[in-house]
């Protein structure tokens, strides 16, 4: 199954030689790290673990430490590590877009620093606007002369047109 995580034993031998190899078949399918144990590792007869010896196998007094083998389990490509790596990047690449396209977030109305009730929305920037009174062109197009009456104020009318 390609969502089941690999799970691999290094066998430790001397302190410094080290080999990983793959838990193909191990004994508990459901708890395949049971499996890799020292005696585990010497039965794989390895080269670098020739003389080897476990040493205190007591379950009682053993640490763990003795002899001249170590076993460690571990997983690799794990789903779980999967995920954390693509949620990840996809964060990361959703923050760089976000800050890449915000100059234009901001021309077509969502301004950062308003709240979401109080803008206009995005959408609003490409609907067909109706033009005021004042910007009416066939008005602006008979008269030509410039208004003369910048920075008063305009009678409105209480009719419509």
């Amino acid at each position: 199954n390609k969502w089941e995580a690999i799970n691999f034993c290094k066998c430790i031998c001397f302190q410094s030689n080290y080999s990983i190899l793959p838990m193909v078949t191990p004994d508990n399918p459901s708890k395949p790290c049971l499996s890799c144990t020292k005696q585990w590792c010497l039965n794989q007869n390895l080269d670098i673990c020739d003389g080897a010896s476990l040493g205190d196998t007591d379950p009682d007094t053993a640490t763990g430490m003795e002899g001249d083998v170590e076993a460690r389990c571990f997983q690799r490509d794990s789903p779980r590590d999967q995920l954390v790596v693509t949620l990840f990047l996809l964060t990361v690449f959703g923050l760089l877009l976000s800050a890449g396209i915000k100059s234009r977030m901001v021309k077509a109305g969502m301004d950062p620093n308003l709240p979401w009730s109080a803008g206009r929305r995005w959408w609003e920037e490409w609907m067909p606007r109706r033009q005021s009174a004042e910007y009416n062109l066939r008005e602006r197009n008979a008269d030509r002369r410039p208004p003369d009456n910048r920075g008063e104020y305009r009678e409105v009318s209480e009719s419509l047109p």
